[in-house]
């Protein structure tokens, strides 16, 4: 007998027992949960069952009419008027505009925004499910948005008193205005310009294809126990997949977990099924697939989302106002442009710190030896005289740009950096997106060098992918301790360190940090420079002309290819030469076109 509130009984009433809504209230996002752990264990199933949770739906939906009336928008006056007088009189003691003001604000937001989860009727109710509105819409319309943010999103230091359903003063529907037309301007364009980075992401990770079963690494990265990213990995040293009860038992447990990652795959060309782990109906994605236009696709439709939703008005005001956001932030760290904001000032050498002194025009300067270094205006200083420093740390607040990161603190700390970075990102705004699909990014974008030193067949100066040079060295090094291996060159890849970085004292560190005492390496000056392009000109570093022909700038190109006679391989795992060539365009061997 299923017990529970009238909708549980209903809702669980359609769902096998292992599925049913158990605690909480039903709302769609606890009924997707479940409904897509069943469509991964059980896919018949689940064909079963979904057409029946859809009748319930349609039958509610035609024969319970919900209907809002004013009793739905009217504010719980007692509750809202506390928490803004409150803060009404912390922004009278505060200077106008001061960091204190702008907390004052974003905190009572949160505090009505909590307030608003418990609010009565019919209107609310629907928000609370999820299938109607959202809490940020009800809470702007029942209780007071509290603070707006100026056309740029940063918070206007302004306390707004009531609700959209009361009515704003002149002074609050004015102070308003302006993230109001900015949310019109930004639905009108909201598809432009994540439907621009679809294209390039989709073009950076087409090589990305399902090419083996299994490359037989047994390195990995290490995530922590609980991290939803978990399931439908598979284990680095024992290779089980980690299924959903697994992944359970190991959040019990705790601490860490080595598993296999498409950033850390040793595939030369395409990735393989082991690093990219299971789709998400649970099953080995197949020898062939382009796993790397999913992944853009997936990572792309959520920044379309987060910029249409602003002309609904369902954004909330960040209080720090030196963090990008959605869109703009995802563009900064792929894009990497010289107006880098907020960029962290980083040691451009090790040593140690001599002097820090304040600079004329605002900031500090800091001396590393006799290498000038300059903090801008704003900035709380991480290091202070006396520090020793390693090239890449940062001396100050702010963003490191991932170039910079990959510039002084090689290419492995690079794609780590990268996907944090973006994840965090996603998460920031409310998405929960598959790591998997960043680390494959990291892979394809963060995989060009430029060769130091002559190696075979490959000259100073080459700008190639990674696979070239790791193919001349791999496996000729001596196993050693990781402290001796500093000044060394990798020659086999440990955690997210592929061949050919440079092991320095903190990469050593990082090594040892995460379990392993003993590395590959060999004696050698380094014999390549990690780079880092912006997403938009990573194409333009692929060594196959026609498909570099198939993105941008066709007639240099063109006048390129033909002055170095250089070839395009139609038996790839770029498709615009074997689609070009087209009396046989299909799937081969290993899943080449």
């Amino acid at each position: 007998m299923i017990k529970g509130k009238f909708s549980e009984v209903l809702v669980n009433s359609t769902l096998p027992k292992e599925y049913r809504v158990t605690s909480g209230q039903v709302t769609t996002k606890s009924v997707k949960a479940n409904m897509v752990r069943l469509a991964k264990n059980s896919p018949d199933q689940y064909s079963v069952v979904a057409p029946k949770l859809k009748k319930v739906g349609d039958e509610f939906a035609t024969y319970e009419g919900i209907t809002v009336g004013l009793d739905d928008i009217e504010p719980e006056y007692d509750k809202r008027d506390a928490i803004i007088n409150e803060a009404d009189k912390i922004l009278r003691k505060e200077k106008f505009g001061s960091p204190k003001a702008i907390d004052a604000l974003i905190a009572a937001q949160g505090k009505i925004l909590d307030i608003t989860k418990q609010h009565p009727g019919d209107m609310a109710m629907q928000a609370r499910a999820g299938s109607r509105g959202n809490m940020t819409q009800l809470m702007k319309s029942v209780a007071t948005p509290v603070v707006v943010g100026d056309f740029k999103g940063n918070p206007v230091p302004f306390l707004i008193k009531r609700s959209y359903a009361e009515g704003l003063s002149p002074m609050e529907a004015w102070i308003a205005g302006d993230e109001s037309r900015a949310q019109v301007i930004k639905g009108q364009l909201g598809t432009a310009e994540p439907g621009e980075m679809q294209k390039i992401l989709s073009t950076v990770m087409s090589p990305a294809v399902i090419s083996d079963t299994d490359c037989g690494t047994d390195n990995g990265i290490r995530l922590k126990a609980d991290d939803p990213s978990l399931e439908g990995r598979y284990e680095a040293t024992t290779g089980q997949l980690i299924d959903s009860s697994r992944a359970a038992s190991y959040a019990a447990r705790g601490g860490f977990v080595l598993v296999r990652s498409p950033m850390t795959c040793e595939m030369d060309k395409g990735v393989c099924q082991k690093c990219m782990g299971t789709s998400v109906q649970g099953r080995n994605y197949q020898i062939g697939e382009n796993v790397g236009v999913r992944a853009a696709q997936a990572m792309s439709e959520p920044l379309t989302q987060l910029q249409l939703s602003a002309k609904h008005g369902v954004s909330l005001v960040k209080g720090d106002a030196n963090k990008p956001r959605g869109l703009k932030a995802f563009k900064q760290f792929v894009e990497i442009p010289k107006n880098f904001f907020f960029k962290a000032p980083l040691a451009t050498i090790g040593g140690k710190i001599d002097k820090v002194e304040k600079a004329p025009q605002g900031g500090f300067d800091i001396y590393i030896g006799k290498e000038h270094h300059y903090v801008p205006p704003g900035r709380d200083l991480n290091v202070k005289k006396g520090d020793e420093v390693e090239a890449g740390d940062t001396l100050a607040s702010g963003i490191p740009s991932p170039d910079d990161v990959i510039k002084h603190k090689g290419l492995g700390h690079g794609r780590e950096y990268l996907v944090k970075s973006l994840r965090s990102t996603y998460e920031d705004s409310g998405v929960k997106i598959d790591q998997r699909n960043v680390e494959l990014l990291a892979k394809t974008q963060l995989n060009y060098v430029k060769v130091v030193k002559p190696i075979g067949d490959l000259m100073e100066e080459d700008v190639v992918p990674l696979s070239e040079v790791t193919r001349q060295i791999r496996n000729t090094g001596t196993e050693m301790k990781v402290t001796d291996a500093i000044g060394k060159v990798l020659t086999k890849s440990v955690f997210e360190h592929p061949i050919g970085t440079v092991v320095t004292k903190r990469i050593a560190e990082d090594i040892l940090d995460k379990g392993k005492d003993k590395v590959s390496a060999v004696e050698s000056s380094p014999i390549l420079k990690p780079l880092m392009v912006s997403a938009s000109r990573t194409p333009l570093l692929n060594p196959n002309w026609m498909q570099r022909l198939g993105y941008r700038y066709q007639k240099n190109t063109l006048m390129e290819a033909a002055a170095y006679k250089q070839k395009a391989d139609i038996h790839g795992y770029d498709p615009m030469a074997a689609l070009a060539y087209g009396t046989e365009f299909t799937r081969g061997q290993k899943g080449q076109y």
